[in-house]
Formats: structure tokens, C-alpha cells, sequence
């Protein structure tokens, strides 16, 4: 296996405990492959998954939607909707594709001899790690957990905390297992690069162009793989922005910093829960826009091939007939086809958040409006933050 994978072996253990990743590491052959296990680990995990989806639903009707405006109801219950069927649908995606995944990981996370030896030292290793990224977004869950169990009264209130803390670790888990991926193609474009400054480079030619075709396909492969689930995730982080937004247009309005002087730490740390989750969009965006930075220098080293190297060859013809086939391309990563993932998202979200926020205000008006209108006097409107 890659230097990469052997890194991140614990996440990818996790995430095929989640069924995230449909395959394991056959040491034997020193390859992935889907196994019986794997499948007994999807049929596992689809039961599961489809319990907690029924049981969260019930819960957050009962104990939750029903103490919001209509308003607020209505929005939480699509947000409520899209929470519970990131997992479930990660889980359906990957057993429907679970043949392109396996070849897609034999591809980025097998050794590859000579590009190996063209990885930089300890720094690069570093660089890559995501292990102490994922255990600081787990440490503060859990402690976000524990907040919300020590502040709640009811059990069926604290068993819903918990479904909630645990969903939001599997899908940092899924975000992490997407960035993976993306950021192998990255780091084999860098070890190209290497490659490519090398004294070898003359006698390896054909392997540098080959392998720059064959890991800059994988970019299409990770969309068409883990696109769908990265599109829900981006829906929900919007939803929860919008929640953020909202509180804050609260506060300034109300002149009110938090609702309950003895709930001070709660909800602000609420509030911080709820930032976190932009952070879900930024790891996965940071990646592509990285990756497809990386592609592209790699693309454009080979400019001045010509300048100081054996013109007039076959080894500058190719490297010519590349140049003409890959320097002005852009390759970037998609959501399903909908939009590129790079920095132009960060301006679609928030486009989106003010928009809707918007339409939430207006709507927030017509219903105190219409509920003063109908009791013949004034009446206070307190709606609630909807609190992931």
C-alpha cells in the first residue's frame, strides 16, 4: 500500500466499519479488494443506519419540531431530512459503485515503485498527515456531547444528542475519506514533478506522461464516486449557516447577546457547534482547489522542455504533443455535474445563506403579523434557533 493509506490506515479502517470505503487491504496479494466481509458490513450497517433514521425522526418530532414557529418547523424538517440521509445514502452509493471504488483505490493507493522514491522527506509526510485533524474534530464532538448531555433533562433529549454527535462524526469521517482520495492525486502530481527535475527524467519520459494521464482521470473517478454525498454535505452545511445567520440577526435585533444568563457557555457554544460545520465545506474544498492546483503545475513544468533539453526528439515532440493536450485544460473537481469544487462555492454559500435568510425574515414578519392580526393584540414572536 501507498505511504498515504499506510498513514491513514485507522480512518480507512473506520470508514469501511461505516461502509464509506467498500473494500480492504489484501497484504497477500498487495491490492483492494471487496470482500464477503465488506458485504456483511453493508447489510450491518444499512439495518443500523435504518433504525437510528426512523428513531431520529420520531425523536425530533416529538421533542424537537414541535416547539418551533411554522416557520422554523418547516425548514428544520427539510434540514432534519437531508441530516438523517447523508449516511444512508453514502452507505447506498458506495455499495452501487463499490466495483469503481475498489479499482479507484487500487489506483491511488497501491505503491508505485519509481514515484515512490520521488516522495520528499518527513516534511511531506507531515504535510499530508490528516490524523491529528480528524482526532481534534472527534475530541471536540464528544466534548460538545457531553455539554448537551450534562444541560438536558430528558432521556429521549440526551439519546438524540447522542444520534446527533455520532452522525456528525461519520460524516467528518466521509468528508475525510473524500479528501484522501483527492489528495493522493495531489501527492502523486507532486512526486511527477520530482520526477520530472530528475536526471532520470530522459529514460522515464514515457512513464512521467503516462502516469500524469492516468492520475489526472482519477479527478472524473472521485467525482462520479463520492460527488453525491459531497453535494448532500454541502447542502446541510448551508442549512446550518443559515441557522448561524439567523441567530446573529437575532441578537443584533433583540439587543440580546444569549437568551439566558445561566445558559451563557450553552449557547454560545451551540453556536460554535454550528460554525464547525463550515468547516466540513472548507476541508473539502481547500483539497480539490489544492489537487487541481497541483495537476495543473504539473502540466506547466514541462513548458521550457525545449529551452536547455534535446530539441528536435521524440522525447521533445511528446513532450510538445502534451503541452498542446493539457496546458490549458482546467481540471477541477465537480459536484455531480452542478458545480466545480473550488473557491467560487464559498461565494455560492454565502449568496445562498443571505438569500434564504432573507426569505426567512420575511416569512418570520408574516407569521408574528399574522398571529397579532388574529389574537387582536400584540403578540411576541420567540422563535427558536434550530440547534443541530
Amino acid at each position: 500500500m501507498s505511504s498515504l493509506y499506510r498513514q491513514h490506515s485507522r480512518i480507512f479502517q473506520i470508514s469501511s466499519l461505516l461502509y464509506f470505503t467498500p473494500c480492504s487491504y489484501n497484504e497477500e496479494l498487495g491490492r483492494f479488494e471487496a470482500t464477503k466481509r465488506n458485504l456483511t458490513v453493508f447489510g450491518v450497517a444499512l439495518v443500523l443506519t435504518i433504525s437510528f433514521w426512523v428513531y431520529d425522526i420520531h425523536l425530533m418530532a416529538t421533542n424537537v419540531l414541535r416547539t418551533y414557529t411554522t416557520v422554523f418547523a418547516a425548514v428544520g424538517g427539510i434540514e432534519l431530512l437531508i441530516y438523517v440521509s447523508v449516511v444512508i445514502c453514502t452507505i447506498l452509493n458506495v455499495f452501487v459503485k463499490r466495483q469503481r471504488i475498489t479499482r479507484l483505490m487500487n489506483l491511488l493507493f497501491r505503491p508505485d515503485r519509481i514515484l515512490d522514491r520521488c516522495s520528499s522527506t518527513n516534511s511531506a509526510d507531515a504535510r499530508y498527515n490528516e490524523n491529528r485533524k480528524l482526532l481534534a474534530f472527534a475530541l471536540f464532538i464528544l466534548f460538545g456531547m457531553f455539554i448537551k448531555l450534562f444541560h438536558l433533562k430528558t432521556a429521549e433529549l440526551k439519546i438524540l444528542r447522542m444520534m446527533t454527535a455520532g452522525r456528525f462524526l461519520a460524516i467528518w469521517v466521509l468528508i475525510f475519506v473524500h479528501r484522501l482520495h483527492v489528495r493522493a492525486i495531489g501527492q502523486r502530481m507532486e512526486q511527477l514533478r520530482v520526477l520530472y527535475a530528475s536526471e532520470e527524467l530522459e529514460q522515464h519520459l514515457d512513464y512521467f506522461l503516462h502516469r500524469y494521464d492516468r492520475y489526472s482521470r482519477q479527478i472524473g473517478e472521485v467525482d462520479d464516486c463520492y460527488s453525491f454525498p459531497v453535494v448532500l454535505v454541502f447542502l446541510l452545511v448551508m442549512l446550518q449557516l443559515i441557522y448561524l445567520a439567523e441567530h446573529l440577526y437575532s441578537t443584533i435585533e433583540t439587543g440580546r447577546m444569549m437568551p439566558v444568563a445561566d445558559n451563557f457557555f450553552y449557547s454560545f457554544f451551540s453556536q460554535v457547534w454550528q460554525t464547525v460545520y463550515g468547516a466540513l465545506g472548507y476541508y473539502c474544498i481547500s483539497a480539490c482547489v489544492t489537487a487541481s492546483e497541483e495537476v495543473e503545475e504539473t502540466a506547466l513544468c514541462t513548458r521550457h522542455f525545449d529551452d536547455y533539453r534535446l530539441q528536435n526528439t521524440r522525447a521533445a515532440k511528446q513532450i510538445q504533443k502534451f503541452l498542446l493536450k493539457n496546458l490549458h485544460q482546467k481540471k477541477k473537481f465537480s459536484a455531480c455535474g452542478f458545480f466545480d469544487i473550488d473557491n467560487t462555492v464559498i461565494y455560492m454559500v454565502f449568496s445562498s445563506i443571505v438569500t434564504y435568510l432573507v426569505i426567512l425574515i420575511q416569512f418570520k414578519q408574516l407569521e408574528t403579523d399574522l398571529t397579532q392580526a388574529g389574537d387582536g393584540y400584540n403578540v411576541t414572536s420567540n422563535v427558536s434557533t434550530v440547534q443541530p
